[in-house]
């Protein structure tokens, strides 16, 4: 049955039923609010339980007092999160060795065997959690077995086996308000400043080979209605009245036209005055027109992300992007002429396999042509390629060998992955461009939420990661390597 003890997210000890685990480096700056976490807290709470949520980059863990939760959770992407849940992990198996470590989230998911055969992993939730955490908790603090809680995969009598997926949730089920009371939220900058998060959709129909949708949602899209997504964009801002942006983190808000412009329209008629961003797609956006655009922007939109992925098509095709140059470029014309205060914000790969430098050099033209078509055009930079859990882990090349366990999974380098099936010389000119870039285009929008000493020491590589873009000169960057390691060091990364 539930405890009727309380959790306390900043004491020295907890006193819940279940402690949820977002792992990262203890004092990374720049932490992001778990929201996902938030959401398996909630559907704990509504099933009767106290949970408490324990971020590592904001606590130091070693002198925590855990008692004896139901469970611990931890939730993992593929790369650092591993490698920091499973410091957790093993300390809690040394402290408390009878509690069960339960993981989740999208890396689990994806390799649910794989996870479940870990020493330090007892259960693994798949997919969404809301449906499922409350079952697996009445079941554990039962004694009882698990194979009646759909939506796991865990270890029985010496072998790993899995129970049927669970439902999904109906998303508009999910309550308004989230337990932000679990938080530390004035450890949170991105908050402080003014950009709050939120969820109005989940999935992806498209078929990018190197994006996590495939498996963890099926290429399945579900949204909230419109009148629950603007209820909730209501409720964020009251809640948090210093909100500047409101942060939709869906993969693929646009997937519904219809639903987005009964969305604006619904913003526009109880006139909530707010600013909002959201990812979209450049075949989407090609085929928009003035009346859509226009409606968008009225209704507070102030910024669209895409994946340009390469301006090469060969690349483009062997990512299953679906996407063309000629799309891309049209794309951020239609805003320019019809929706001139939305800016579009665009992210690029390197490092794919059969790459080129002439495919780099297209990626380049197509990034300053994209300028000249629309110049409020902004890059978040070229970043190389880091193969995780998706349809394209089959078609890498055999000089890569996907990690076997959780552990090797742990220990794969977001951003300074190094592809074996190039050369040496070829991916150090990769890093290179990947600094250059990285400081010659950093978001405007994204600058203005870091203090003094960012914005000084940026102005000052961005002069020089400028120069080097026009000249295309990105031998020897050594003053933009350094400065590129030393901010992935702060962020956790390394």
């Amino acid at each position: 049955m539930p405890s009727d003890h309380t959790a306390s997210p900043d004491a020295d000890s907890f006193a819940g039923d279940v402690l949820l685990v977002f792992p990262g480096r203890h004092e990374a700056p720049d932490p992001q609010v778990p929201l996902q976490l938030l959401h398996v807290a909630g559907a704990l709470r509504r099933a009767g339980y106290r949970p408490g949520i324990f971020d590592m980059r904001l606590h130091d863990y070693h002198g925590l007092q855990i008692g004896d939760p139901v469970f611990v959770g931890i939730t993992a992407m593929s790369g650092p999160q591993i490698r920091y849940g499973l410091e957790f992990a093993r300390w809690v198996k040394a402290a408390r060795p009878n509690v069960p470590l339960v993981w989740g989230g999208v890396h689990p998911t994806l390799l649910p065997e794989q996870t479940a055969a870990g020493d330090c992993v007892d259960v693994v939730v798949r997919g969404e959690a809301e449906l499922v955490v409350g079952p697996l908790a009445d079941a554990l603090a039962a004694g009882g077995p698990l194979d009646a809680v759909n939506g796991l995969t865990y270890k029985a009598d010496g072998a790993i086996t899995s129970t049927p997926d669970a439902d999904l949730i109906d998303l508009d089920t999910i309550p308004i308000e989230l337990p932000y009371d679990l938080l530390d939220l004035e450890k949170y900058p991105t908050l402080q400043a003014g950009r709050v998060h939120m969820q109005t959709s989940r999935g992806c129909p498209s078929r990018c080979g190197f994006c996590y949708n495939s498996g963890f949602n099926k290429r399945q899209w579900r949204g909230k209605s419109p009148q629950r997504v603007v209820d909730e964009m209501q409720y964020l801002q009251r809640r948090f009245p210093q909100v500047k942006i409101i942060d939709p983190v869906d993969d693929n808000l646009f997937v519904n036209r219809r639903r987005v412009e009964e969305i604006c329209t619904e913003l526009l008629e109880r006139d909530l005055k707010v600013a909002w961003r959201a990812n979209c797609r450049f075949d989407y956006l090609a085929k928009y027109d003035a009346d859509f655009l226009g409606l968008v922007e009225r209704a507070g939109c102030m910024e669209l992300d895409f994946g340009g992925e390469s301006g090469s098509e060969p690349m483009q095709q062997f990512v299953c992007k679906d996407v063309t140059a000629e799309e891309i470029l049209t794309s951020v014309e239609n805003l320019r002429r019809w929706a001139p205060s939305i800016d579009p914000f665009v992210s690029w790969l390197s490092g794919l396999p059969g790459e080129t430098y002439a495919d780099m050099e297209k990626t380049f033209d197509l990034m300053d042509a994209m300028e000249r078509a629309n110049p409020r055009t902004q890059h978040y930079g070229i970043f190389m390629y880091t193969p995780f859990p998706s349809p394209l882990l089959e078609s890498l090349p055999p000089e890569f060998t996907p990690p076997a366990s959780l552990e090797e999974w742990g220990g794969i380098e977001v951003f300074h992955f190094l592809p074996p099936w190039h050369t040496k010389a070829y991916v150090e000119k990769l890093r290179s461009i990947s600094a250059v870039t990285r400081y010659a285009f950093y978001p405007r929008s994204r600058i203005d939420e870091h203090g003094p000493a960012f914005k000084s020491a940026y102005r000052l590589m961005n002069g020089a990661a400028r120069y080097r873009w026009r000249h295309r000169f990105f031998g020897f960057p050594v003053e933009l390597r350094l400065a590129n390691a030393a901010a992935q060091r702060l962020r956790g990364f390394l």
